[in-house]
């Protein structure tokens, strides 16, 4: 509060000493006018964290100082918790591939993992942080390695990173995952995808439209044998049949598998 009644003088002061040496009025009422925001800004913030605490001091009946170190502690102990156990992860799945000498990692890359990755509580997207480090320092993975991939992450729940785990190992399995440029021909209807992962169609049409956003999967289009033209018709399936892109293999590749 001292804050803000020290901006409301300074700015009555700037207006005096405008005027005293000449200035416009106008512009002294603009300084003061700029000073007075500060202040009043200042009032807002100092309001809102009183509040706040006096919330937090209530909620735990302890004094505000009290409690503000205890949130403090509790989600850097929460953090820390989850940066120990991605190391143990990270090094056993290092340790399983036979991955002693490993390869340095760009800070661009690395921070982002590890400050995404201590706030995850879903095990599902926590093992594709694992698996993303993992890749990056193990000198033998030749896949791709996006920063993008960090966003992709952010932005998909553990349901969607199972769909595309189980659409590339149905790509795998039948030998289709390895030519990119022939990947949108393969697709999987709406009724597999949902008794594949056991989700009602609500949530299939929520995941699978964030995944599309993502870049991760795109809708079929089927090329009949009617033309028109030199050009063959083609059905858009939108979400009713999808396929994986190139992106999203690569992503999957480096990130899921």
């Amino acid at each position: 509060m001292h804050t803000a009644i020290s901006c409301r003088e300074s700015a009555a002061q700037l207006r005096q000493l405008a005027i005293d040496k000449g200035q416009k009025m106008s512009e002294a009422e603009e300084i003061a006018k700029a000073v007075q925001g500060v202040a009043n800004l200042g009032e807002k913030s100092l309001e809102t964290s009183e509040k706040l605490g006096g919330f937090f001091a209530r909620v735990f009946k302890e004094p505000i100082q009290e409690v503000s170190g205890m949130i403090t502690d509790k989600l850097r102990f929460v953090r820390w918790r989850r940066l120990v156990q991605m190391s143990d992860d990270v090094n056993q799945i290092l340790k399983d591939r036979g991955v002693e000498d490993t390869r340095s990692v760009p800070p661009k890359l690395a921070l982002p993992i590890f400050e995404e990755s201590s706030l995850e509580d879903d095990k599902n997207i926590q093992h594709l942080w694992n698996q993303l480090l993992a890749n990056a320092m193990d000198p033998n993975f030749n896949g791709e390695l996006r920063y993008g991939f960090v966003d992709i992450i952010k932005n998909i729940t553990g349901i969607e990173a199972v769909i595309l785990n189980n659409f590339y190992n149905i790509l795998k399995r039948e030998g289709h995952h390895a030519d990119l440029g022939k990947i949108t021909n393969y697709s999987l209807k709406k009724e597999q995808i949902m008794e594949m992962v056991k989700i009602d169609e609500g949530t299939y049409q929520v995941s699978i439209f964030n995944l599309m956003r993502m870049q991760c999967i795109g809708p079929a289009i089927l090329r009949g044998g009617v033309t028109m033209g030199s050009e063959p018709l083609t059905i858009y399936k939108g979400s009713d049949a999808v396929t994986l892109t190139p992106l999203g293999v690569k992503f999957i590749e480096a990130c899921i598998k």
